[in-house]
């Protein structure tokens, strides 16, 4: 009997969503982006909002929520009604690597949210300031190697993307680097500009116009091709470390319990967006579209969150 009312309790619970889910959207949409405006997740949410209003003929509305390394914009999401009217578009920090860099994380990325789309791939472009007499891969290794400790790399933060390219850098090659975290990427980035650090794995969106204009010296890409936007930009592996590819990504996804027909609906919208201008766009800025299941999204977050986890053990990356 007590099972019985329970089953009811819930299901009554879920009647108003999975009835509202034959509508959506019928009023506007928040995307919380959990990063300040400016960055690559900021730009990606404003490209795909404007083809979801499109699509769905309703307004996707982007919120910068920043703080906590993503947490705080992601944690909101996190307690919002699962109606699908409060979206996440975060990265993989916010999605697989934060819960491992604080000793209290406050939600589980793997059941707070409902998983939607992970929308791009993004490399990053090892970086140097274009007046660095470092001119390729091997030449910073031997850089690095004469002066253990001694050159410094720049990031977002402390388990950013920038720092975690790194980690995998030293580990791969036996250099010991200095971190210099800053609060964000852009002060990295006039930092490396203006000499005051030595190299930084930087977004490819954000670093793309410096490298282009000689403001800064793109010595590699990570991902697995090179960029057509860079053509004469190697990747790691041809500059010499077979086994370097680090790409992170940025994702859609909704709070947990968002009903399956309206996960099922933002997906197929995208899914369409991503094949028409959406696409053109993202590639233009060196992000590569990737347009996945949510069934697949959820698979991708379980290994990714496993890859961090080993990565921030082994790295011995301190946490928060």
């Amino acid at each position: 009997m007590r099972r019985n009312f329970c089953c009811a309790v819930l299901l009554a619970l879920a009647l108003p969503y999975a009835a509202a889910a034959a509508d959506y959207p019928s009023k506007p949409v928040k995307l919380i982006v959990p990063f300040p405006p400016g960055g690559s997740v900021d730009l990606v949410a404003r490209l795909i909002g404007k083809s979801l209003q499109d699509e769905l003929k309703q307004p996707f509305l982007v919120e910068n929520k920043p703080g906590a390394s993503g947490n705080i914009g992601a944690g909101q999401v996190a307690k919002s009604a699962p109606d699908g009217y409060t979206l996440l578009v975060g990265s993989a920090g916010v999605f697989a690597a934060n819960q491992f860099l604080y000793a209290n994380p406050p939600f589980d990325p793997l059941t707070a949210f409902t998983p939607i789309m992970r929308i791009v791939d993004q490399p990053n472009l090892l970086v140097v300031s274009g007046n660095s007499p470092i001119h390729s891969v091997r030449a910073l290794i031997d850089a690095a190697k004469a002066s253990p400790g001694k050159l410094t790399f720049g990031s977002a933060s402390v388990g950013s993307a920038q720092h975690f390219a790194t980690e995998v850098f030293k580990q791969q090659t036996g250099v010991d680097l200095l971190h210099v975290p800053y609060k964000g990427g852009a002060p990295a980035l006039t930092d490396l500009m203006g000499g005051q650090i030595d190299m930084l794995f930087d977004t490819s969106p954000t670093a793309l116009p410096y490298a282009k204009s000689g403001k800064l010296r793109a010595l590699a890409i990570t991902s697995a091709q090179r960029s057509p936007l860079l053509p004469d930009v190697p990747t790691m592996k041809e500059a010499g470390l077979p086994n370097y590819e680090v790409v992170t990504w940025t994702g859609i996804a909704a709070p947990a319990g968002t009903p399956a027909a309206i996960v099922r609906r933002i997906n197929a919208a995208l899914k369409t967006a991503l094949k028409g201008p959406l696409g053109q766009q993202l590639a233009e800025a060196a992000l590569i579209p990737v347009g996945d299941s949510p069934e697949a999204f959820r698979s991708f977050l379980q290994k990714d969150a496993a890859n961090y986890s080993r990565l921030v053990k082994s790295a011995n990356i301190s946490l928060q």
